[in-house]
């Protein structure tokens, strides 16, 4: 691994830690500082990882997604002030998830069987209402929060087509799905049903950003790894 990618995932380690900690402590301050960093910063040790080897579509479309991502948690850090970011922050995290699926799904081709169209589709049809029914959401946004659980159930079903179709990584793209699964279940349960506990933030926290690791990891090194020859 270059020097570089090694300084830039130990930032964005660092940060990451910071945050939680911080978190965890009950200090809010220093999250208020960092959150915007760290998906930058993950960003630019994906993308250093990836040049010079890999260029175009995939590597701006992952650069999308993660500056949408950027955006959601900007505007989440004001969702106490009004539900207006809130809202806005679920839509900016939805397009980067977008983006995350193009990427997931370059080069798969059409669905096989119905093993596949389960896990990719059937699945998250069937849970998204379940999930957002469970938190109480209201018309209309409870239509949004169902789209967004459902996209997040397609890129967690698409972790497990990964598997089915022998890429590799597969497994970091399931995980990653679950852990955003976890992480905005847990906000979700906050903004729309009242419920907290301790820790909630630095869980949350700890979550979404294991998730985006894994996410992003698994995608940059299934992306290397398919342009380098066979030995």
């Amino acid at each position: 691994m270059k020097l570089s990618v090694k300084i830039a995932g130990i930032v964005f380690l660092a940060l990451a830690l910071l945050d939680v900690v911080s978190l965890a402590f009950g200090n809010e301050t220093i999250p208020f500082y960092v959150k915007p960093f760290l998906m930058p910063t993950l960003a630019l040790a994906a993308l250093l990882q990836l040049s010079p080897e890999v260029k175009g579509s995939r590597v701006w479309l992952l650069m999308a997604g993660l500056y949408f991502h950027t955006i959601g948690d900007i505007l989440l850090m004001f969702d106490d002030k009004d539900f207006i970011y809130f809202a806005l922050g679920l839509g900016a995290f939805l397009i980067g998830h977008f983006f995350y699926l193009s990427i997931l799904f370059s080069g798969i081709g059409p669905l096989k069987g119905f093993k596949e169209l389960f896990y990719v589709l059937v699945l998250p049809i069937i849970l998204a209402p379940v999930i957002v029914g469970c938190f109480g959401v209201e018309w209309p946004f409870s239509v949004a929060v169902v789209a967004y659980a459902f996209t997040l159930l397609v890129v967690t079903g698409t972790g497990c087509l990964w598997k089915m179709r022998g890429r590799e990584f597969g497994c970091r793209i399931i995980f990653g799905g679950i852990f955003f699964i976890i992480s905005d279940g847990l906000i979700a349960v906050n903004a729309f049903a009242g419920l907290s506990f301790p820790f909630r933030g630095a869980v949350v926290m700890a979550t979404y950003l294991l998730a985006e690791w894994l996410l992003v990891s698994g995608m940059v090194r299934n992306t290397i790894n398919g342009i380098r020859p066979k030995a």
